[in-house]
């Protein structure tokens, strides 16, 4: 995933593994934490996508571009609750 993050970033070089990489940890952390999404697989399109989506919302924080930011921002949080209204990843409604 963390190489994917960084072409999707525009990022080629390793300065910025470490980060990415706390990023995506705390991504899957979010949605596992902050709400009900129990199906966090890494290889799944949507979990990825939202991860990526985290990353970018970060790394344009933590690097100047705040207006970018809170697109990404926006837009994960956006996917989080469309992923919280799936039964595919949650146990909502479940006995």
């Amino acid at each position: 995933m963390l190489e994917n993050i960084k072409a999707a970033l525009g990022i080629t070089s390793n300065v910025f593994d470490d980060e990415i990489s706390a990023n995506i940890l705390v991504a899957l952390a979010d949605m596992g934490c902050t709400t009900d999404i129990t199906n966090l697989d890494d290889t799944d399109p949507l979990i990825t996508t939202a991860v990526m989506t985290y990353c970018a919302y970060q790394h344009n924080l933590l690097h100047g571009n705040a207006d970018l930011s809170d697109k990404f921002k926006d837009s994960y949080e956006s996917q989080k609750k469309t992923l919280l209204m799936s039964s595919t990843y949650t146990t909502f409604g479940e006995d």
